[in-house]
């Protein structure tokens, strides 16, 4: 159960919050253990938190925006400055092919492409007006749809970069000498400290700020830790870096939504099954968020994980298979799932048939909504693969659910009793300390076919 390594979206089109990397076997194995103690706030690799955290408990009763689906396509601050990128996308709402626009707030490189008003935002000079945020809400209400801003909120080279310089190192994330850690591709105080007050209200000020702007929803992106270890998380506690992410969707969310937005996340399609490795606890998250998009690109699986022989040449079998494990994940919550799927060819040629794909196993899977996923913010590749929206298309499906374990593949079922009496004993293994071997509630552990069907590429 791996990703791949050293793929940024800035340079190959790959998806919001994603990067690549090896994960080994034995550690997806651990994945979902429960911490049986504290975290030091100096770590050298992923604490982990359960998803038995509230996996299918209820969630706290919060005001404002729950629902939430859309059909949207991604453009930059920079993108919805050029009409070339801008009107295909506003033209695919004028022919309800699509009904939302997902448009940056603040983007990988840490810009804040409105003229923000958030002190940190002025005093870090943050800012780089690239639009007008009334204007660019405005434009799209009038056309019926939704907007989606997206804050990138801890890969902060420009904010981490700015602190480092004025001495506000509790700001970036450490490694054990103190210095700002290195991460990787990324460079040298590329991520902030998810566990420092600034940083966190920085972010959730600017969903505040655009939510009360008319944005319908705010989704907060790269909200996870560096996949490498050695990292240091001044002002933690106690708390696992896991813990520490799901609190800020805690304190983050209620508040958006009382600015009268929505409140989501992009996270890792691996988190599934892989939580700790970024600190993305699914079931966790789900219970404080309105919608959660998981990265299921089929470019970002490798070979035989979920049982599909060749993802990238699978895009309708790896999409289905790894939703129905987000399914079942958020079960006992009022959080949707609006996955990201692949506009781009990346690392073979793609076409809107593949598009077409992606889309049909969400809606087989009993979702409607996606977000579509270009990092040059173009919809050509998926246009074509668009259908006009009605009463029937909009129908909301049956959502499917695996009955398998996490990360593996599975026929999947409508039978929601059944997927929760599958994930609470697998769970209560897992919580368990994985004594002896897992029995299925259910019988026999399902099986499913890798061959390639009508939907895979030829």
């Amino acid at each position: 159960m791996t990703v791949q390594e050293n793929r940024t979206r800035r340079t190959t089109g790959v998806g919001p919050g994603a990067v690549v990397l090896v994960v080994a076997l034995a550690l997806s194995a651990c994945s979902l253990t429960k911490t049986s103690a504290p975290a030091p706030a100096s770590t050298s690799g992923p604490s982990v938190s359960s998803p038995a955290s509230g996996a299918l408990a209820s969630p706290t009763p919060s005001a404002g925006p729950r629902t939430f689906g859309v059909r949207a396509a991604h453009i930059t601050s920079f993108g919805w400055a050029e009409p070339a990128l801008r009107d295909p996308i506003l033209d695919l709402i004028k022919d309800k092919k699509l009904d939302a626009v997902q448009l940056d707030i603040k983007d990988e490189d840490g810009i804040v492409g409105y003229d923000s008003q958030i002190p940190l935002a002025v005093q870090a000079g943050t800012v780089m007006k690239r639009f007008d945020m009334k204007e660019a809400v405005d434009t799209v209400h009038a056309l019926g749809a939704k907007v989606i801003g997206r804050i990138v909120a801890f890969r902060d080279p420009r904010l981490a970069r700015w602190a480092v310089k004025n001495g506000k190192m509790d700001y970036v994330i450490q490694d054990t000498s103190g210095g700002a850690y290195n991460a990787g591709t990324y460079g040298t105080a590329s991520f902030t400290n998810f566990a420092d007050p600034d940083v966190i209200e920085y972010n959730v000020a600017l969903g505040v700020e655009a939510a009360k702007a008319g944005f319908d929803g705010i989704m907060y992106d790269y909200i996870r830790k560096p996949e490498n270890q050695g990292q240091v998380y001044p002002g933690i506690g106690d708390r696992s870096p896991t813990q520490a992410i799901t609190d800020f969707v805690k304190a983050a969310a209620p508040r958006i939504r009382g600015a009268g937005a929505a409140a989501g996340a992009a996270v890792f399609g691996i988190s599934a099954f892989a939580p700790s490795l970024v600190a993305q606890d699914i079931p966790a998250m789900a219970q404080h968020l309105d919608f959660i998009s998981p990265m299921v690109y089929p470019s970002h699986w490798h070979a035989g994980e979920y049982s599909v022989s060749s993802p990238v040449n699978q895009p309708y079998e790896i999409v289905k298979r790894s939703l129905m494990d987000f399914n079942r994940l958020v079960i006992g919550t009022s959080c949707r799932i609006v996955p990201w799927l692949q506009n781009f060819s990346w690392p073979i040629p793609y076409s809107s048939s593949d598009v077409a794909a992606q889309i049909k196993a969400a809606k087989d899977d009993g979702l409607n909504s996606f977000y579509l996923w270009n990092d040059s913010s173009k919809v050509g590749l998926g246009a074509p693969a668009l259908e006009a929206r009605d009463a029937a298309t909009d129908a909301p499906g049956e959502i499917v659910y695996s009955v398998n374990k996490p990360g593996n593949a599975s026929p999947g079922t409508t039978d929601l009793a059944k997927a929760k009496t599958f994930i609470d004993a697998y769970l209560a293994w897992v919580n368990g300390g994985r004594q002896g071997q897992f029995v299925d509630p259910l019988g026999p552990a399902p099986t499913a076919s890798a061959a390639p069907s009508a939907t895979s590429r030829p």
